[in-house]
C-alpha cells in the first residue's frame, strides 16, 4: 500500500525527474526539427496541400519552422531561458493540431501531440528545476 500512497517525492527526485522530461521534450523537438530541417521540400509540400501556400513560402517557413524546434529543443535540454521555449513549444503544437485538425488518428503522428502539449505546459509552469542553467542563473543574481 505505501506505494500508492507515498509520500510526496523529495527535491531532489522531483530536479531529476523535471531533467528526465526535458531531456524528453528536447528529442522530441529535435527529431521533429531535423526531419524539416532535412527535407524543407517535403513538409513544405505538406503546407501547400493543407493551407494553400505558395511553394517558396512554404519551403521558407518549413525550414525556419525546424530551425526553431531544433533551437527550442536545444533550450530545453540545456534549461536555458526554457520558459520562452516551452511557451514556443506550445504555440508549435497547438500550430500542428490546427492544421491536422482535431483528429488525433491521422496525420504524421499526431496523436503524440496532446501529450506533449501538456508537457510544454508544465515546462512553462514549472522551469527548468535544479538541473538547468536558468536555475544557477538565478541563484547567481541573488547571491548578489
Amino acid at each position: 500500500m505505501s506505494l500508492v500512497f507515498a509520500k510526496p517525492v523529495s527535491e531532489n527526485k522531483s530536479a531529476v525527474s523535471l531533467l528526465a522530461i526535458r531531456i524528453g521534450m528536447a528529442f522530441a523537438f529535435f527529431w521533429a526539427g531535423s526531419g524539416k530541417v532535412a527535407d524543407p521540400a517535403g513538409f513544405g509540400m505538406m503546407m501547400q496541400n493543407m493551407v494553400g501556400m505558395q511553394p517558396e513560402m512554404a519551403t521558407s517557413i518549413a525550414m525556419l519552422i525546424g530551425i526553431l524546434e531544433i533551437a527550442s529543443g536545444i533550450l530545453v535540454l540545456t534549461g536555458f531561458l526554457i520558459r520562452p521555449a516551452a511557451i514556443f513549444q506550445v504555440i508549435i503544437l497547438i500550430g500542428a493540431m490546427v492544421m491536422f485538425g482535431f483528429d488525433f488518428t491521422t496525420g504524421p503522428s499526431i496523436w503524440k501531440d496532446p501529450a506533449i502539449l501538456g508537457v510544454a505546459i508544465g515546462l512553462a509552469i514549472y522551469g527548468s528545476g535544479k538541473f538547468g542553467i536558468d536555475t544557477l542563473i538565478s541563484r547567481k543574481m541573488l547571491t548578489r
